[in-house]
């Protein structure tokens, strides 16, 4: 079953990097990693973060 659990994990966090999909618990896992004194933003701060990054930043980010 744990191997089962660990496959779907790896397949969820690959469709989200492919279709670039915010994925909180690898920006939890980076935090704890890389800034473990740093306050990690919620769930909800870090979605609402990742749509205006994608979407009022500016940055063209689509294909025309």
């Amino acid at each position: 079953m744990k191997k089962i659990t660990s496959f779907t994990n790896k397949v969820s966090t690959t469709i989200k990097v492919i279709f670039n999909i915010p994925d909180y618990e690898r920006y939890l896992k980076h935090q704890q990693d890389h800034h473990p004194n740093d306050t990690p933003m919620t769930e909800k701060e870090f979605y609402m973060l990742s749509l205006h990054e994608r979407y009022e930043s500016g940055k063209i980010n689509r294909c025309c």
